[in-house]
């Protein structure tokens, strides 16, 4: 998972969190080495710190082991046990380390005394400097007596001599006090050079991670804003910053649809507009001269005006086609039309309205021919609306025929759980360049014909919005050899349609 994806929330809340733990982190780690260097050799080693403070000499280490002595022995009063003999004879070793002379003694007997050394003379040495006094420590230039009297334990010891000076390489400039310093303050920059470098990409990261998206998103509105539905606004990541980009970028493509479907409109009604204009210019242009001939009594026999009086009722028949196409394509492409399906054997179908119109199949001059490659072609269908579709289809073959003879092959199989229907004619067929354009709205392949009677551009326009509206597919494409085929595709339907089948078939 990317960075990019974890809620800004959480984000946020971690970026606090590193901003905390970061400098409590770094004093931690200051404290712990500090601790380590203090005590790197050991509990059992004291002597370390004296390290720490080598102008001081020896005198700081002696200081610390008598205080140790005192300590252990209240602490054994308090806790009412005997007084630890061995923890002070170990002290007392490390005192005879800097040059001094030891001496225990505990109810009245020799504990412990430095080798080659008189206990009784150093007691005796002891009492003559110490006084009265049981507890005591002189320093007097080099020499050191100390003397500590334990009353609970009976216990007496003792400590004299003379302290060293200082050693020559502890006056030097890089003692272990210099490199303890050094590094605790490379550790000390350390720490802030990291402070500041994790604010920093902190800082840098959710800049790049939310104000480069906000300013992505204000220039994309500024865009929309303009008219502009064509700038792309990117989505980086998946949480809030970027669910908000995303929304926005699916309102922008749903605005740029909807204002090319507003333009697509647009120029369908002006299209419309002006079909109906041409197609219905024609037809008036044609009454008013067999109106203003009647009038005018250029038609002064019978026979002349019958003649006229039939050629305004076919133009007046034409116009009624024409405004009943107008009104039903209309209807179709506002999805006012109410489809009712129901299970058709298509091959039975075919042929029983093939048999009805055999008369002026005959009076036309066609031959129709339907093979089916399928048994059970049962299909969804509204039968008025698809009859609509067929008598298009057949108008239409009639009309671009090559010679007096037309031949239509219907040819049925099924592909992908679909009824694949082939009406081919051998007609004048369809330049391939226009073939995408036929069922467009009162588009005509002629472009200078002008008869509104031969066809009004509408009857390949109302199959396709029919043939949709069943939720199928219809194309054109050319026939081999000549002429064109119309290529409908049709869901097969759930139902059996065996009733429908024994209904076409009688």
């Amino acid at each position: 998972m990317r960075i990019q994806d974890i809620s800004l929330g959480k984000r946020l809340l971690g970026a606090n969190f590193l901003m905390v733990c970061v400098p409590i982190c770094a004093i931690l780690l200051l404290g712990t080495i500090l601790l380590a260097a203090l005590h790197f050799t050991g509990a059992d080693q004291p002597a370390s710190l004296a390290l720490l403070w080598p102008e001081r000499g020896p005198s700081f280490f002696v200081q610390y082991i008598t205080s140790d002595i005192r300590v252990q022995a209240q602490k054994a009063v308090r806790k009412n046990k005997k007084l630890g003999t061995k923890d002070i004879i170990k002290d007392c070793r490390q005192l005879e380390q800097q040059g001094l002379r030891t001496a225990i003694r505990q109810n009245g007997k020799i504990l412990y005394v430095t080798e080659g050394n008189d206990a009784m003379e150093l007691f005796r040495q002891a009492e003559m400097r110490s006084g009265d006094n049981d507890s005591i420590e002189i320093w007097d230039g080099n020499d050191f007596v100390f003397r500590y009297y334990s009353p609970q334990h009976d216990a007496t010891i003792v400590a004299l001599g003379q302290l060293p000076l200082p050693a020559a390489a502890e006056e030097g400039p890089w003692s272990f006090k210099n490199f303890i310093e050094i590094v605790l303050w490379l550790l000390l920059l350390l720490s802030v050079g990291s402070i500041l470098i994790v604010g920093r990409w902190l800082s840098r990261t959710l800049s790049q991670q939310i104000l480069e998206p906000l300013q992505e998103l204000r220039i994309a509105s500024e865009a929309i804003r303009r008219g502009d539905f064509g700038h792309v606004l990117p989505v980086f990541s998946r949480d809030e910053v970027g669910r908000v980009c995303a929304d926005f970028e699916e309102m922008r493509k749903e605005l740029r649809q909807a204002k090319e479907e507003r333009i697509r409109y647009e120029n369908n009604r002006k299209e419309l507009i002006a079909g109906i204009s041409h197609d219905l210019r024609t037809p008036l242009t044609a009454i008013r001269g067999y109106v203003s001939g009647l009038r005018d009594g250029i038609a002064h026999t019978p026979e002349k005006k019958k003649h006229y009086l039939d050629m305004v009722y076919e133009s007046i028949l034409t116009l009624e086609r024409l405004v009943e196409n107008l009104f039903l394509f209309s209807k179709l492409d506002l999805k006012q039309v109410p489809f009712r399906l129901e299970a058709v054997h298509l091959p039975s179908w075919l042929e029983a309205y093939v048999r009805e119109r055999q008369e002026e199949t005959i009076a036309a001059n066609m031959v129709i021919s339907i093979e089916s490659d399928v048994r059970d072609a049962v299909v969804d269908l509204d039968v008025l609306q698809f009859q609509r579709v067929i008598q298009n289809l057949w108008e239409n073959s009639r009309k671009y025929a090559k010679d007096d003879k037309t031949i239509v092959d219907i040819r049925l199989s099924e592909a992908k759980k679909q009824i694949e229907i082939r009406w081919q004619d051998h007609g004048k067929g369809v330049d391939e360049k226009q073939l995408p354009r036929l069922f467009k709205h009162f588009y005509r392949t002629d472009e200078a014909r002008g008869n509104v009677a031969d066809g009004s551009g509408l009857g390949l326009a109302i199959s396709k919005e029919i043939i949709q509206g069943m939720k199928g597919t219809i194309i054109a494409q050319p026939t081999p050899g000549g002429g064109l085929t119309i290529l409908i595709r049709l869901p097969l339907s759930k139902e059996k349609g065996e009733c429908h089948e024994k209904d076409f078939a009688d």
